[in-house]
């Protein structure tokens, strides 16, 4: 039996190698039946073996019964080795739906973070960047207004004080002169006999006196609107005045002294003035302080935002680049994937077909040899040899 089979085996890769047909001059002895799956039979390689086998098995023992055994025994081994191949194919079918649910996983996952990103760029960060910059440039606006009103402010207490000073040395001056004029008309006042209506005045006298009210009348002119009765009077008093009038010194002398205290109570408020103006400087640069402070607050901390936002901006589009070249290294690994499986599973079935044709000519084959037709068809060519 191992015999006959090892030469099913060897008449098998000989006839593998090539195919003789030496059945023709044999056909005058077959039955037309017989002659048609002899036919059939041997148009392929195993069965062509199998004629030849039974030919040989015949003429060694007389009988094909060794060669039924011999030729189930090779058709298990081939369905050993489909089942192989079935085997075989089981794991690399598993090792591909692996491969293919892996990349397929990591191209979704690869998929999902770039749309995940380019929501979060497009939705969130580009527009908060843009929104910042408007915020930044109102930051700016308020900055540089504020720094406006700061000069504005300053500009106005100089001008003010500036008033201020040129008022109170006004004032002064004009009280200083008043004085003056006073403690000369005073003197002539006291001069002469107290009952006198007339006093004598020298020429030096007069001229001293006319002097210092020219003086205040000069520096009251300086004063506006308010004094002009004032400076209308003394005008008055002035003009071809001799100072010989006890009475009429006296009236001067009044009228300087209301002057006076009318000019000192000026004084006063300008002080006052002065002391309030200092106080709402104070203050409203107190609020500009205040106000710039959180305007350069919030542009310090809008403006790092920004630098986040646009540093986070980077990040991102990184990501997405890096993710949108994972996704097309998984789609082409995929894809190569898919291709190789196709090509095996061409060769796989191409394997399995012809080992299919092969057991079913095998099967035919049992048939065939173990008919009587077909023994005379063995038994008429082993005799015309």
């Amino acid at each position: 039996m191992k015999r006959l089979f090892s030469i099913l085996m060897l008449l098998y890769i000989v006839t593998s190698t090539s195919i003789q047909n030496n059945q023709g001059v044999m056909d005058q002895y077959v039955n037309p039946g017989v002659q048609q799956q002899i036919d059939e039979l041997t148009q392929s390689k195993i069965g062509h073996l199998v004629v030849d086998l039974a030919e040989v098995t015949v003429r060694v023992t007389g009988a094909v019964d060794s060669l039924t055994e011999g030729v189930k025994a090779f058709g298990r081994q081939i369905e050993e080795r489909l089942k192989l191949e079935n085997t075989q194919w089981e794991v690399v079918e598993s090792e591909h739906n692996a491969k293919v649910i892996s990349l397929s996983s990591q191209a979704n996952q690869a998929e999902f973070d770039i749309n995940r990103e380019k929501k979060v760029l497009n939705s969130e960060l580009i527009p908060r960047l843009h929104e910042l910059d408007d915020i930044l440039l109102g930051l700016k606006a308020k900055q540089t207004d504020n720094a406006q009103s700061f000069k504005e402010a300053e500009a106005a207490r100089n001008t003010q004080h500036q008033s201020f000073v040129l008022t109170t040395t006004e004032f002064t001056d004009a009280l200083r002169n008043i004085d003056e004029a006073l403690d000369l008309l005073t003197d002539l006042f006291k001069s002469g006999e107290v009952r006198a209506a007339f006093i004598e005045v020298s020429d030096e006298q007069k001229h001293k006196v006319n002097k210092a009210l020219r003086q205040v009348k000069a520096n009251t002119e300086n004063f506006g609107h308010q004094y002009s009765s004032f400076i209308q009077a003394l005008t008055n008093l002035t003009e071809g005045f001799n100072f010989k009038d006890r009475q009429v010194l006296k009236e001067m002398c009044d009228f300087l002294n209301s002057l006076r205290l009318n000019i000192f109570d000026a004084l006063t408020k300008a002080y006052k003035d002065e002391d309030s103006q200092k106080q709402q400087d104070e203050l409203r640069r107190q609020q500009l302080t205040a106000e710039k402070a959180v305007f350069d607050q919030q542009y310090a901390d809008f403006y790092q935002e920004r630098e986040d936002k646009t540093v986070r901006i980077s990040d991102v589009q990184t990501m997405i680049s890096t993710r949108e070249t994972d996704l097309k290294a998984y789609q082409d690994r995929l894809r190569t994937e898919n291709n190789n499986y196709s090509a095996n599973l061409k060769i796989h079935d191409d394997i399995v077909s012809s080992v299919q044709q092969e057991l079913a000519v095998l099967a035919k084959a049992l048939q065939v040899v173990q008919t009587p037709p077909f023994l005379d068809f063995l038994n008429g060519r082993i005799a015309k040899a």
